[in-house]
């Protein structure tokens, strides 16, 4: 009897298992770092992000939605955290576990399947939340030539969700005669008046991609392009560049709060 109960807790765990793994999300996160605002630690990467559905901590931020197989990212205002703005975010890794950097000479895509979840309002309105962007990282040469305090370099791209719609913020130079080392310098770089897409997302699912190459950087949201080209897409070859993903909340008033669904996360070099 007792070896009956044995096997039969043991299939029941097997079977548990398996619905779980088939409801999960199929999203690698072996390349990625994540950020979560608040937490005994609050970055992790593999293998120990890998586990994160058994992570408490990681879980009040990052978590599965078995429902729709979504890997959800969540954030409020967090007392504990020293930021403007609270994020939970992934960031790209190389494959020795160290920060990615590609140019774009080099070239990258990312796409994604994505989706608004919940969020607070106030005054009627809902708080702009940033779910994908490209950082820039200067060489340690470069950091060395302006005499930076360290790798920062501005961020080519900023996408948002904005009360349904999805805008982008990109950079320009500030003044077309700046040349030689002195475009590594951050106050060299100023935004672009934005860009929003025509047809709202609103909160459903949503096909986005972002595709770089040299001089050039096309981003689309549901077949709707918009392509950034020219000098300063050129110069920004000096650059070396990574995706972020997740919830970045512009919004720290009190009781606000928000999450982006990804049901598909796919990045390559």
């Amino acid at each position: 009897m007792k070896k009956i109960r044995t096997y039969l807790l043991l299939f029941l765990t097997s079977t548990t298992f398996m619905i779980h793994a088939q409801k999960a999300p199929k999203i690698d996160l072996t390349l990625w770092k994540l950020t979560i605002p608040e937490g005994s630690v609050t970055t992790y990467k593999a293998p120990k992000l890998l586990d994160y559905s058994e992570n408490v901590e990681i879980t009040k931020f990052m978590f599965n939605d078995l429902s729709d197989r979504s890997l959800v990212f969540y954030v409020y205002p967090s007392i504990k955290s020293k930021r403007s703005f609270n994020k939970t975010d992934l960031k790209e890794q190389n494959s020795f576990g160290g920060d990615a950097g590609w140019s774009f000479k080099q070239g990258a895509k990312l796409k994604a399947s994505i989706k608004m979840g919940e969020i607070s309002k106030k005054n009627d309105q809902y708080p702009r939340v940033i779910f994908a962007q490209i950082g820039g990282r200067l060489k340690e040469d470069q950091v060395n030539q302006i005499g930076a305090k360290d790798k920062s370099a501005p961020s080519i791209l900023k996408v948002f969700w904005d009360n349904g719609y999805v805008k982008l913020r990109s950079k320009r130079l500030a003044d077309p005669s700046i040349s030689g080392i002195d475009i590594l310098k951050e106050d060299s770089w100023i935004d672009d008046d934005g860009y929003t897409f025509k047809n709202k997302v609103d909160f459903d699912k949503f096909n986005f991609q972002i595709e770089i190459s040299d001089g050039k950087m096309e981003v689309s949201v549901n077949g709707e392009k918009k392509v950034y080209s020219g000098g300063d897409y050129k110069l920004w070859n000096s650059f070396d560049n990574y995706f972020t993903v997740g919830c970045n909340l512009q919004g720290d008033e009190t009781g606000a709060f928000a999450n982006v669904k990804f049901y598909s996360l796919d990045v390559t070099h």
